[in-house]
């Protein structure tokens, strides 16, 4: 169903929708660092690669602009968003599926020998570069890691036969400072955080928004809407993005063009007023 605000405003598509696109990605400094990073630890075959950051922060955004980046290169890519698994035979199986192993096996050190056959062949024979990038990686629990940690063992004289990359919350922080996954640790070649946005690159983000869903028009946030905005999200791009897609709403209502802090302030107190009402309610 399209938004009754698209045609109002001009628009071909919702700008501030929080759908992960690689069109809408806007990059900031941070998150072009932590590209930069890691596709250099993938491109070197290196082994493993962390980015982490708070929610909203662009993690998911940044995995899928890298899938797609890997997939564009030639690479053998799978992009996991979903990764606390039961158990490691079960995680296993679903890399080595997403992977193209041809098939696996009911038990563990069956699909293991498989899916360590077929990385011998794409990356060592074929010489093609084989990713695995898992988002949500804070959910990961230490069996897991410990697998993860296996298969990044794999390599040749000169390189890695897997690159793993895992973008996480701080969670995973914690969880690798344990001293059972000492070696896990060891293993991070390159480790990003992505950081909040600043008032000027909120300013960017939302004007790269906007030119993208109408085609190069200029958006109608005046200065001070921005700060609201900035104020409420605490330069966090989801949240600026959930704030700014719902004054386009209440500026439809209100036959407003131009979007003022007043519309931002009234849907971050009604946002505010939602959200602690839910929180009450369980």
């Amino acid at each position: 169903m399209e938004l009754p605000y698209l045609a109002y405003f001009g628009l071909k598509e919702e700008p501030f929708s929080t759908v992960p696109s690689p069109r809408y990605f806007f990059l900031t400094s941070t998150h072009s660092t932590a590209l930069e990073k890691t596709a250099f630890v993938v491109g070197a075959r290196k082994g493993l690669a962390v980015v982490f950051g708070d929610t909203g922060a662009g993690k998911s955004s940044l995995a899928r602009l890298l899938h797609q980046k890997f997939l564009d290169a030639g690479f053998l890519s799978s992009l996991l968003i979903n990764p606390n698994y039961p158990t490691p035979n079960s995680l296993l199986r679903t890399i080595a599926q997403e992977l193209g192993t041809p098939r696996t096996n009911r038990s563990f050190k069956g699909t293991l020998d498989l899916f360590k056959a077929h990385l011998w062949a794409k990356a060592a024979v074929e010489g093609k570069t084989v990713v695995l990038i898992i988002d949500e990686a804070q959910t990961l629990r230490p069996p897991l890691l410990e697998l993860l940690r296996q298969l990044i063992n794999y390599e040749t004289n000169e390189a890695k036969l897997l690159q793993l990359v895992l973008f996480a919350q701080d969670e995973l922080r914690n969880t690798l400072a344990r001293p059972a996954l000492r070696n896990f640790r060891s293993r991070v070649v390159m480790a990003s955080t992505l950081e909040s946005l600043s008032v000027d690159e909120l300013h960017a983000m939302l004007r790269f928004r906007w030119e993208v869903a109408t085609g190069g028009a200029q958006h109608p946030f005046t200065d001070e809407a921005v700060a609201a905005i900035y104020r409420h999200a605490s330069g966090m791009p989801r949240e600026a993005n959930i704030l700014a897609d719902n004054s386009l709403l209440l500026a439809f209502h209100q036959k407003q063009r131009e979007i003022d802090a007043r519309i931002i302030e009234a849907v971050a107190a009604d946002r505010l007023q939602n959200l602690s009402r839910r929180e009450a309610a369980t």
